[in-house]
């Protein structure tokens, strides 16, 4: 297995991940999230991939602490991350307050592909 070490911030966990659209790349940053069903990804990393969340027909319900909230389904051609990749992945789009560090949420649709192990103490995922 490979290890890769971990960004913490806060307590929580963060990585990058290199997304690719059609022939534009962006690298961003995303907080790892067990919890989470879904990735997400910001509107406006999403719009600079030439992706367009509003022109979506697919929605999906997400519980927040404010309460469900339908968030439009994209899918981005190449998703990198932590040595792994997958093509065709679908993620949510959602707005990211402004000052934030993050462009969004590495959630379960895309970790449950793959067996890892997540070390919390020494803040290190291996695949």
């Amino acid at each position: 297995m490979k290890r890769y070490h971990l960004t913490v911030r806060n307590g929580l966990l963060f990585t990058r991940a290199a997304l690719r659209h059609q022939k534009l790349f962006r690298v961003v940053s995303l907080l790892i999230d067990t919890g989470a069903s879904y990735t997400i990804i910001s509107w406006g990393t999403l719009l600079s991939l030439g992706l367009d969340p509003t022109a979506s027909s697919m929605r999906k319900p997400v519980t927040t602490a404010n309460g469900v909230v339908w968030m439009p389904e994209v899918e981005i051609e190449e998703f990198d991350t932590l040595g792994q990749s997958v093509e065709s992945l679908r993620v949510l789009a959602h707005t990211i307050p402004l000052g934030s560090h993050v462009n969004g949420v590495l959630g379960m649709d895309f970790l449950r592909q793959f067996e890892f192990k997540l070390n919390l103490k020494q803040s290190v995922i291996e695949f």
